[in-house]
C-alpha cells in the first residue's frame, strides 16, 4: 500500500500534466496504480494511519456478526477491560473457536479512546495556609578536595515564598521536626497545612478501609505529637503526585541548585554561615520569580495567620515515656539519667536538641542530653540515696570518678593494686574531695597527668592541682 505522501506526489504529478512512465519514475506508483489513486478522494494532511483505517488494510476480519456484538457489549460494561479476558471469556462461554488478532483488532478499534494525562493545575495558597516541608541529600566537595555527604531539610511558605534551609544529622523524624520547628521560629509560625512527603519520618502507612474505600493516614507518632502540640495539621502528597506540592514542589532542586552547587566552601562552618547569607538575601533583597515580591514584604502579611512554636529556650522536646528502673536510673536512646521519682514509677521524658528533661508529680529533672562522661547523667540532688550504706557510697564514688575517663579507670585500677588496704579510707576521700571542688574536667587533666608519670595515690592528684608537680 503506498503511503499518504505518496498518493499526494502522485496527484500533483497527474494534475501537472505528467505521463504515466514519468509519474513511475518519479514516484515508483505504477500506470495501474496511478488510475485508481486518480478516482479516490484523499483529504490534505491525510495520515498513513487513517489512511489504513479508511482502506480497510490487512485481512478482512472473520468475526461473526454476534461474536462482535457480544465483544461490543463486553466493552460497554466495562471498558477498560483487559483484551485477553475478553478473548477468554468469548472461548469460555461463547463457544469462540477463532484466532485471537481479529479480536484484538476489533477491542482496539471499539474500545473508548484513553484521553491524555490531565493537565498539571498550580495552585495558590491565601496567607497561612500552605507550606512545604522536605529532605534532601547531596555530596559536597570542600576546597581541599574532601567530600562530605550531607542532609538538609527545606521549608517553604506558598503564599509569601519565605524560604528555610538547615543542616540535619540523617532524614529522620527528629530531623523533620527540628526543621519545621527552625523555619517556625524564622517564619514566626507555621501554617494550617503542612504538604509533606509519604517517607517514614512523617508517614508510616497509608491504609485503605475495604468497606468504605476511604485511605486513612498513619502518621509517626512524634511528628503526629508535634502537630498536635503546635495546632496545625499535616498534609501527605499521594504517592506519586509530585503536583500536589504545588508551586514549591521544585524546593529541594532550588536549594541544591541555586545554593549548594552554586558556591565554594571551605569547610562545614564555612557552608553553614554562607547558609544564612543566601537565606537572607533570598527571604529579604531578592524578589521571587513566582510572585515578583520580596519574600519577607507577603511575610508581614502573612505572618499574623501562622501558629507560633512557643516551646521556650530549650526547643520542643520529643516526648517519651519511661520507667524509673531498680538502680533509680531512666534510659533514654543509649543513655542513662537520675532522677528523683521513686523506683518503678513511669515518669515523662521530653528530648530537646541539648537537654533532656524527666517529668514527674510537678518536679523536673533537667540533663545534658549528651552526658559528658558518655554514659550517664547524674544530678548532685540524687547523690544522696546512693550514698545511703557505708559501703555502697565508697563503691558509688569510686565508680563515679573512673567513669569520667579511660584515663580515671586506669588511675584507679592500679591504685587498687597498689594500696589495696588504704585506698578506701585514705585515697578515695580526697580524690572525692577534688571532684567537687575543681570539677570533672580538672579532675581528668590530673589523672592523665599522674598516670603518664605512673604517680598514682590521691596526694599526686593534689600536687598537682596545687602546681607543685608529681
Amino acid at each position: 500500500m503506498f503511503s499518504a505522501t505518496t498518493r499526494y506526489d502522485v496527484l500533483r504529478a497527474l494534475a501537472a500534466g505528467l505521463d504515466a512512465r514519468r509519474i513511475e519514475g518519479l514516484t515508483g506508483v505504477p500506470p495501474r496504480s496511478q488510475r485508481r489513486i486518480a478516482e479516490e478522494e484523499i483529504p490534505f494532511q491525510m495520515t498513513d494511519t487513517q489512511l489504513q483505517v479508511r482502506c480497510g488494510v490487512g485481512r478482512p476480519s472473520g468475526l461473526s456478526a454476534d461474536v462482535r456484538q457480544v465483544i461490543e457489549s463486553l466493552l460497554v460494561t466495562d471498558p477498560v477491560m483487559h483484551v485477553s479476558e475478553v478473548l477468554r471469556r468469548l472461548r469460555s462461554h461463547h463457544g469462540f473457536h477463532g484466532g485471537k488478532s481479529a479480536v484484538y483488532e476489533l477491542v482496539k478499534r471499539t474500545r473508548p479512546v484513553k484521553s491524555g494525562p490531565l493537565p498539571v493545575i498550580r495552585f495558590e495558597g491565601v496567607a497561612g495556609e500552605f507550606a512545604q516541608h522536605d529532605f534532601g541529600e547531596l555530596v559536597v566537595r570542600f576546597r581541599d578536595g574532601t567530600t562530605e555527604r550531607l542532609h538538609f531539610y527545606a521549608g517553604r511558605l506558598k503564599y509569601s515564598r519565605a524560604m528555610h534551609v538547615s543542616l540535619a544529622p540523617k532524614e529522620s523524624t527528629e530531623g523533620y521536626i527540628r526543621g519545621m520547628e527552625q523555619a517556625a521560629v524564622r517564619w514566626g509560625g507555621l501554617p494550617l497545612l503542612n504538604v509533606v512527603d509519604n517517607h517514614k519520618a512523617a508517614v508510616l502507612q497509608r491504609v485503605k478501609v475495604p468497606d468504605t474505600g476511604e485511605e486513612r493516614i498513619q502518621y509517626q507518632p512524634q511528628f503526629a505529637t508535634f502537630l498536635q502540640e503546635v495546632g496545625v495539621f499535616a498534609e501527605p502528597t499521594a504517592p506519586y503526585s509530585g503536583q500536589q506540592k504545588g508551586a514549591v514542589e521544585s524546593l529541594v532542586k532550588f536549594a541544591k541548585g541555586a545554593f549548594f552547587r552554586a558556591r565554594e566552601f571551605r569547610n562545614l562552618p564555612d557552608l553553614e554561615r554562607q547558609l544564612q547569607e543566601w537565606l537572607t538575601y533570598t527571604n529579604e533583597e531578592r524578589p521571587c520569580d513566582a510572585t515578583g515580591e520580596i519574600p519577607a514584604v507577603r511575610l508581614a502579611v502573612e505572618r499574623p495567620r501562622l501558629h507560633p512554636v512557643a516551646f521556650g529556650a530549650r526547643g520542643y522536646g520529643l516526648l517519651y515515656s519511661a520507667v524509673v528502673n531498680r538502680e533509680g536510673w531512666v534510659r533514654q536512646d543509649r543513655y542513662r539519667y537520675s532522677t528523683g521519682a521513686p523506683v518503678g514509677q513511669t515518669v515523662t521524658v521530653r528530648v530537646h536538641p541539648r537537654h533532656v528533661v524527666i517529668h514527674h508529680v510537678g518536679e523536673a529533672d533537667v540533663h545534658p542530653r549528651i552526658p559528658e562522661n558518655g554514659k550517664y547523667s547524674l544530678l548532685a540532688e540524687h547523690l544522696g540515696p546512693r550514698f545511703v550504706k557505708p559501703r555502697g557510697k565508697l563503691m558509688a564514688q569510686r565508680q563515679i570518678l573512673m567513669d569520667l575517663s579511660p584515663e580515671g579507670e586506669a588511675f584507679f585500677t592500679e591504685l587498687v593494686h597498689r594500696r589495696p588496704h588504704t585506698w578506701r579510707e585514705q585515697d578515695l576521700p580526697v580524690v572525692w574531695r577534688l571532684y567537687e571542688e575543681l570539677g570533672a574536667a580538672r579532675l581528668r587533666a590530673a589523672f592523665t597527668h599522674c598516670l603518664a608519670r605512673t604517680a598514682i595515690g590521691a596526694e599526686y592528684l593534689q600536687a598537682w592541682v596545687r602546681g607543685l608537680g608529681a
